[in-house]
């Protein structure tokens, strides 16, 4: 399955500069399930999670991203991505999901968790600026 795992990645990034096969792409993320579902356990479980999810996330797929990152945090506490999940939840409901509460909620919850990190400013910003108009955004800048 590993081996038709980099296939199928060889072939959605075969061409680095066009747009990525959104066909490709949702079977990529299906194998990544897939996998994770057989071998739960195995080393690259989380590796192929955390693919999956950004995957469904760069595709609008909000739910299948959100609930592919928080399996990770449930399951996966070695995992050396843990941050990145929690900011790219918040992150998929602020921005695409215009879910401010719960984007506030998980980017407070990233900065008390990771706050040394290097998005922890970011995450602050965040939530400073969160469902602010361009114009008003451009204003506060000024």
């Amino acid at each position: 399955m590993r081996d038709n795992i980099s296939t199928l990645e060889a072939g959605l990034y075969a061409d680095s500069l066009g747009p990525v096969d959104r066909l490709k792409a949702q079977e990529m993320i299906q194998t990544y399930d897939s996998f994770v579902e057989l071998y739960p356990d195995d080393s690259l479980a989380a590796e192929y999670l955390y693919k999956g999810s950004e995957l469904a996330m760069n595709l609008q797929m909000s739910g299948r991203a959100i609930e592919g990152f928080q399996k990770i945090l449930d399951n996966y506490h070695d995992f050396d991505k843990l941050a990145l999940c929690v900011f790219l939840q918040a992150f998929i409901y602020e921005n695409h999901m215009q879910q401010y509460d719960q984007a506030k909620q998980l980017y407070r919850e990233f900065m008390e968790t990771y706050p040394g990190h290097e998005l922890a400013e970011d995450a602050m910003v965040s939530i400073q600026n969160m469902g602010k108009s361009l114009e008003e955004l451009i204003k506060s800048w000024e």
